[in-house]
């Protein structure tokens, strides 16, 4: 069958139905060729023809997809399906500039060595805000099943300020710490201090037979990185591990965070600050070791992941 001869045939007014029956083939294969051609402007295979819609943006509608080459929206969804596209979520993910993936790259390959005994000397710590109603908006993106963390198929979220309550927790390969709640009104580098290094980190840290093994882990939040933290660790002998930027795929105790937000749905919804801290203590006593050493052991395949990315987002 000359496909080209079809598009000619149709170019010269014939309909649809004729060109079928003077190829003897079923109307379905030539509209099919038909729609082909108009959305892409030629009759090349599809399996040749670039994985991505041409001249459109991975957030366009579909309306917008069928405005832009004059064609009905089920003809477009039936074409980006046969190119392997879908209409998702794009999940949200910090930022990446240059640098990041760099660093991040960096990263991965210095522990790419790294087995799962060598993680398990890392006290994974975060802070993290619980906020209630919160609704964020969804965005959509056209991609194949395998382009989910591509830099244009992912929503970037940038930091904030604002939060209704943040926590502070930690743990090993061995125990995990008590939870502490960080007041809005004491969050600078020497309440940080006062209330997560002395009140609690000491206390955790050495209650491992040999404390001297154990490398801590903290992103690059200011209170992590002003001198008075750095001090203290100093002066009690604490090492920490170097960690790149708006890497939070790479730390898993923020898979932790996930699970317990995702618990507290479960909950009736809080009426006071205090109520909603004793439901995310609750919630986090029910973690339990095993599943955070089930977490402590896909460390070496975050690292794959972000090499195979070349430094960018991953599913983590």
């Amino acid at each position: 069958m000359q496909k080209n001869q079809i598009v000619g045939m149709r170019k010269a007014g014939m309909k649809c139905k004729d060109i079928a029956e003077v190829f003897s083939a079923p109307y379905s294969t030539i509209s099919t060729i038909l729609s082909h051609w108009k959305v892409h402007g030629s009759v090349e295979s599809l399996k040749s023809q670039c994985g991505r819609p041409r001249n459109s943006n991975r957030r366009h509608t579909l309306v917008e997809l069928a405005n832009l080459v004059s064609v009905s929206r089920t003809t477009v969804r039936l074409y980006l399906r046969e190119l392997g596209f879908r209409n998702c979520i794009a999940p949200k993910k910090p930022y990446l500039n240059v640098k990041h993936k760099a660093d991040r790259l960096a990263f991965a390959r210095a522990y790419e060595s790294w087995t799962f005994e060598d993680w398990c000397n890392i006290i994974w710590t975060d802070e993290s805000s619980f906020e209630t109603g919160k609704n964020p908006r969804q965005i959509r993106v056209w991609r194949k099943a395998y382009e989910k963390y591509n830099w244009d198929c992912i929503a970037p979220s940038f930091k904030s300020g604002r939060s209704s309550v943040m926590v502070w927790g930690a743990f090993t390969s061995f125990d995990k710490s008590p939870l502490v709640t960080i007041p809005s009104n004491k969050r600078s580098s020497s309440d940080f201090v006062t209330i997560v290094y002395e009140g609690v980190l000491i206390g955790f840290y050495f209650l491992h037979d040999d404390p001297e093994q154990l490398i801590l882990m903290e992103d690059g939040a200011p209170v992590h990185r002003n001198s008075l933290p750095v001090e203290w660790r100093c002066a009690h002998g604490i090492e920490k591990l170097f960690w790149p930027a708006n890497s939070p795929d790479l730390n898993p105790i923020e898979n932790v965070w996930m699970v317990v937000k995702d618990l507290l749905k479960h909950h009736s919804r809080p009426n006071s600050k205090l109520e909603m801290i004793e439901k995310i203590q609750s919630v986090w006593d029910t973690i339990s070791i095993e599943w955070l050493r089930t977490l402590i052991s896909t460390m070496p395949y975050r690292m794959q992941a972000v090499i195979a990315a070349g430094g960018g987002s991953t599913r983590w």
